[in-house]
């Protein structure tokens, strides 16, 4: 439930009715929350921007994604020239260099909802903490459009960017949203397909929206198999919340806790004692400060830790000034 933010001037709520034009192609508007699942005391807060099962708003708190342009459209010359035939024919003569090992290979890592435009700052600060933190894991999931676009040409200054996150050791997740598995699957193999011909340094497919009750986790077993078997290393599903022991294995990594605040041990513990901490993961937001003994904490039960100062209406609009504090508590 990454519901991203499609940080939008008008609309920010995943359960908008309206479209959201671009130079690549027209979107249905997104909604800024994840909205408030039933028996939930709290809404899951998540990186994405679609309607939550119960038709409330997902949105930014829930990590809605900042808009797929950040919150800015990019002139029309921002797209690359050539027909989707020729890109795909581009593409196929590339050479993709080979991903550093997936995260779950080192112990402690970070994941970041990089829901900005290529151009701003964020994406930069990113490759910076990396530089300075090489030995940490790093994960930056991108979103164009609410996916990947489906204009006829992919985004040059997503191609740049995501190079640039690449060549700097950091693995690049492509954003899909699935729905809580009520979405075809038909329609998310497209988005991954398109992530594999147009920006092809992507390594990881992101499953924002993950169902957590008990009719989803084959359908992200054979998502994942299929984003494996096109090429991908590595899959994340994000329901936002605490989900069951049936989603482990399908899909590599798990978050388990996206919301307001820093979460409990009680939140941490249970049942996820029981499998590889490196398999689960928590983005909270609306934390002022990093907080060592937290991070201390937190590594005891999960792998992958990633905390941000950033508040709704869009907690994944920019990056946390105490970033290179969190990767250095990281550190092996």
């Amino acid at each position: 439930m990454l519901a991203m933010v499609l940080a939008l001037s008008a609309a920010t709520c995943v359960g908008c009715t309206g479209t959201i034009e671009g130079p690549e192609t027209t979107l249905p508007a997104t909604r800024s929350d994840a909205g408030a699942r039933s028996g939930d005391a709290a809404p899951p807060q998540s990186p994405d921007a679609r309607q939550s099962p119960d038709g409330g708003a997902a949105g930014t708190s829930d990590g809605s994604l900042s808009s797929p342009e950040g919150g800015q459209r990019p002139p029309p010359d921002a797209l690359l020239p050539e027909a989707a035939g020729a890109v795909e024919a581009a593409r196929a003569e590339v050479e993709v260099r080979p991903e550093a090992p997936p995260p779950l290979s080192a112990s402690h890592g970070t994941i970041v909802p990089l829901y900005t435009y290529p151009t701003d700052p964020s994406w930069q600060a990113l490759v910076t903490a990396k530089q300075r933190h090489p030995a940490v894991p790093v994960i930056a999931i991108i979103n164009p459009a609410n996916g990947p676009g489906s204009g006829p040409n992919p985004n040059r200054d997503y191609v740049a960017g995501i190079q640039r996150l690449h060549d700097a050791g950091i693995m690049v997740m492509g954003y899909v949203w699935t729905g809580y598995a009520r979405r075809p699957e038909s329609a998310v193999q497209a988005d991954i397909d398109r992530y594999r011909l147009w920006y092809p340094p992507t390594t990881g497919i992101f499953f924002d929206e993950q169902a957590y009750d008990s009719s989803g986790p084959d359908y992200y077993r054979r998502l994942t198999a299929y984003a494996k078997a096109s090429g991908f290393t590595y899959t994340v599903g994000n329901p936002g919340r605490d989900t069951s022991p049936g989603y482990v294995g399908s899909v590599d990594l798990i978050l388990i806790y996206e919301n307001e605040g820093l979460p409990s041990p009680d939140t941490l513990g249970g049942w996820h004692l029981a499998h590889d901490r490196r398999g689960f993961g928590i983005i909270p937001w609306g934390v002022p400060s990093l907080d060592d003994g937290f991070v201390a904490m937190a590594k005891q039960y999960v792998g992958t830790i990633y905390v941000t100062s950033d508040l709704l209406p869009n907690p994944w609009d920019s990056v946390p000034a105490y970033l290179d504090d969190l990767l250095s508590a990281l550190e092996p």
